[in-house]
């Protein structure tokens, strides 16, 4: 059973009461089924979930709404200790709802799609995809229990992301790329080489980056690292490049 997100900060939750309303409820409601007196976990977001107890279900300003008696709350314990964002470069048609599905199931923290020299996209401005976006974030972070939902950002410019990546980057901030070109340094070698507060991960579109955009990353610290002998498709790219950095931190974690 997913967990369920909440806004600590309004009035959903009160000294030991939650209510959930509009189309989360609808879904509890009549596609789940679910019944007064099932458990459920919910998330502040913040990285707190709460056990929970389904105590009535009431119309409220014509919308359902599911009122839950708190139990106890604990920590999520889901989240890397590391940060991680992606800035993906807009693929082709639908593929950005993979990338953001399966990247947020493996643990990223924000994702910015990245207008580059090489996108095809035509319509790359639109704030009900961006909504949409974020409806797939929050979505597969309740399925994989993560204790916060990543944030997709509107698409922005390659020379915007740049600024972005780097206005404020720290000294334990690691950025690189997936290079095709980039034929020795690898993800382990890299990640190895010290503690690491956030990574920035960039993938490239269909063509891949242009020279110069893989120049100007370079110039600006980041790093070109290769995903191995094979050529991967875009969307493929950013979900393997995820899953091994969240298995190398876990590692880390652990030892």
């Amino acid at each position: 059973m997913p967990k369920y997100f909440f806004d600590p900060d309004s009035e959903q939750l009160r000294n030991d009461h939650v209510e959930i309303s509009g189309d989360t409820a609808h879904h509890m409601q009549n596609v789940l089924r679910m019944q007064v007196g099932d458990i459920v976990t919910l998330c502040d977001g913040h990285n707190k979930d709460y056990t929970a107890v389904i105590e009535k279900y009431e119309t409220r300003a014509k919308q359902p709404t599911v009122m839950f008696k708190v139990l106890e709350s604990c920590a999520s314990g889901t989240e890397l200790q590391t940060q991680v964002t992606l800035y993906q470069a807009l693929p082709k048609g639908d593929k950005l709802e993979l990338v953001i599905q399966k990247c947020v199931e493996l643990g990223v923290a924000k994702i910015v799609p990245v207008i580059t020299s090489r996108t095809i996209q035509s319509k790359v401005s639109d704030g009900k995809k961006t909504m949409r976006y974020n409806r797939i974030a929050e979505s597969a972070a309740g399925q994989s229990m993560r204790g916060v939902i990543p944030k997709v950002c509107e698409a922005i410019t390659f020379k915007d992301a740049l600024i972005l990546n780097f206005s404020n980057a720290t000294e334990h901030e690691l950025t690189m790329v997936a290079y095709e070109n980039e034929k020795e340094t690898t993800l382990r070698h890299v990640l190895g080489k010290g503690a690491t507060s956030r990574i920035n991960i960039w993938v490239g579109p269909e063509g891949g980056f242009a020279k110069e955009e893989v120049d100007a990353l370079a110039n600006h610290g980041a790093v070109p690292i290769t995903l191995g002998a094979r050529v991967l498709r875009t969307e493929t790219a950013a979900i393997a490049l995820m899953a091994q950095i969240a298995c190398l931190i876990q590692d880390s974690e652990m030892e």
